[in-house]
């Protein structure tokens, strides 16, 4: 299961780059397909950004 949501995010990122500019693929749609390449499906990083866990207190 892991392996098949790797490579439908590999085939994604092929079709983004052959499709260049007019790419559907926005860049935080994009960011979140490599993360899956590079951490796995499971183990990805933490899914907020990390200036919404800021806090001025």
């Amino acid at each position: 299961m892991i392996n098949n949501s790797i490579s439908i995010a590999e085939y994604k990122l092929k079709l983004h780059f052959q499709n260049g500019e007019n790419s559907n693929l926005s860049i935080q749609e994009v960011a979140e397909l490599m993360d899956i390449i590079t951490f796995g499906k499971n183990n990805q990083i933490e899914k907020y950004p990390i200036f919404f866990s800021f806090n001025e207190n």
